[in-house]
């Protein structure tokens, strides 16, 4: 009960905070990007990211015994060449980001500067502290005693087990990041089947309460606050309904690919147990077998996977599509689609709100960039909105569904995002001209 119960308040339990809602996580987060160690976190994550990239080169060339015979460290460092190529490009950039080498496009605040000086020193406190934390969630039986009571609904509205209630609940209060990394570990574990993994990360990997709010004032809008945030979860909810029954999650097969195999607990609950009692059952058998050297040692794996994982894809892959975006007219024209859906649906300066629709793919605050310089409420509400239903960015959520063993590729992904960012335009058209026309 100790390390539940202090997992779920560090996680779960809303503090109030500056005018709306955060967590103790959250605090703590902020508390670490903000104050003495900020001037030095982009240094920091460049090293990271620098000896991700070098440690990877020697272990796919010289295959040393002592990667190689260790299971953990041979998954995270012999990688593909795809892969590598992705951490070597992400070191190089970031070295000449911070030192502001070379062509300033390739540095600015428009391009690499947002990867590279904002979100990479950002994610490595969140990771760091995450990557704490979450053992306490998912490896004391919480998740078990949650999930056997949350079974009966999850199961028919979402074809879900229970236990996913859990990862909706810390995106909600904490980031959307944090839902990814728990169903990626869950996954792992052997608890998640690949199709559950991937309509959990895909779909419930909510964006945070605090998290609109900044979108609400980013655009201009913070007395609509609540109104946006009613119809981002409305939404959100509907869509959650709709996407697991169609393709592509429909398409994927029940099956487990996690690195421990299937250790489904609990789908054999016997007809005359009563469900609490099960519940907690589940619940001590689970926390029995957890020692606190297993809880250290995930923190070191969970920490390790996702700086050397996903930090240089940060860099790499999301100053290559603020490049694009920022500097070719490629974004522009794709957008024309949502444009004429937008203006089907009566929402003033289509084109611009069609813009964020597509720029939220590579970066959720992209949208809300564009939410700034539009001028009605109405466009204003839609391109805050789309940063938060879209859910799946390419620049942090989609990188680390990427590079966990969830089934989803970057294909699958694309269709999974246009295929929310469209019904977006129909679900939260609504919204905009009642809350704002």
């Amino acid at each position: 009960m100790i390390p539940s119960l202090a997992g779920a308040l560090a996680f779960l339990m809303p503090i109030p905070d500056k005018g709306t809602l955060n967590t103790a996580l959250g605090l703590l987060i902020d508390w670490g990007k903000g104050g003495a160690l900020k001037p030095y976190l982009p240094t920091a994550a460049m090293i990271a990211v620098v000896l991700s990239a070098a440690v990877s080169l020697w272990a796919v060339l010289a295959r040393p015994r002592f990667v190689t015979e260790r299971p953990f460290l041979r998954e995270l460092f012999c990688v593909s060449p795809f892969w590598l190529g992705s951490r070597l490009l992400g070191a190089a950039l970031y070295v000449v980001i911070l030192y502001k080498i070379g062509p300033e496009v390739l540095w600015n605040m428009d391009n690499g500067g947002t990867p590279g000086l904002v979100l990479a020193p950002a994610l490595l406190i969140v990771f760091s502290v995450l990557a704490a934390f979450v053992p306490l969630l998912t490896d004391y039986g919480l998740m078990e005693y949650v999930g056997t009571f949350a079974r009966p609904i999850m199961g028919p509205l979402f074809r879900l087990p229970g236990r996913a209630a859990i990862d909706c609940l810390a995106s909600w209060v904490g980031s959307s990041s944090v839902g990814v990394v728990i169903t990626t570990k869950v996954h792992d574990q052997g608890y998640y089947s690949d199709r559950e993994a991937a309509i959990i990360s895909s779909t419930f990997s909510v964006i945070s309460v605090a998290y609109i709010y900044v979108m609400a004032d980013f655009v201009k809008l913070p007395h609509k606050y609540l109104q946006i945030l009613f119809s981002v979860y409305a939404v959100t909810f509907i869509l959650a309904l709709i996407m697991p029954r169609i393709w592509p999650l429909s398409s994927i097969p029940d099956t487990f690919s996690g690195k421990a195999g299937k250790q489904r607990d609990g789908d054999d609950m016997p007809k005359d147990a009563k469900l609490g009692e099960w519940a907690l059952k589940l619940a001590i058998e689970r926390a029995e077998r957890q020692k606190l050297s297993d809880t250290a040692a995930a923190f070191i794996r969970t920490l390790l996977s996702l700086l050397v994982s996903t930090m240089p894809l940060v860099i790499s892959w999301g100053t290559l599509v603020l490049l694009v975006a920022n500097n070719t007219p490629v974004f522009q024209f794709l957008a024309r689609p949502f444009a004429w859906m937008l203006e089907l649906m009566r929402i003033p300066e289509a084109g611009e709100v069609g813009i964020a629709f597509i720029l939220s793919y590579a970066d959720q605050f992209l949208a809300a960039v564009v939410g700034s310089t539009v001028h009605t409420d109405a466009a204003r509400f839609m391109c805050a909105g789309i940063s938060a239903t879209g859910l799946i960015y390419m620049t942090e959520v989609g990188v680390l569904i990427l590079n966990s063993s969830i089934p989803l590729e970057p294909g699958k992904l694309t269709c999974i995002y246009v295929i929310r960012a469209v019904l977006t335009v129909f679900l939260l058209s609504p919204f905009a001209w009642y809350f704002c026309m």
